[in-house]
């Protein structure tokens, strides 16, 4: 009985130590914690994704369907936001 007391406040203590010495450090910077919660290595840095500009030439034509689909989801969009205010 007495043993298993015993470790019960060994183990309180080292919770309550390791506790204080988590708190005692900074909080994280906001792109580390992002890249920790992603999974990735925080040390690897961040490689923004490639934009294709109208200079290196890799437009993309739009169909007029398409183009009318884009119309319709911002439309929908703009009602959406307006009805929420």
């Amino acid at each position: 009985m007495g043993i298993v007391v015993g470790a019960s406040l060994a183990g309180l203590v080292v919770i309550l130590v390791g506790s204080r010495k988590v708190r005692a450090e900074g909080p994280l910077e906001r792109d580390v914690e992002t890249k920790l919660l992603l999974g990735r290595d925080p040390e690897e840095p961040t490689i923004p994704p490639a934009i294709a500009s109208p200079a290196s030439g890799s437009s993309h034509n739009y169909t007029s369907a398409e183009l009318a689909q884009l119309r319709r989801l911002g439309v929908q969009r703009g009602a959406r936001g307006r009805r929420r205010r």
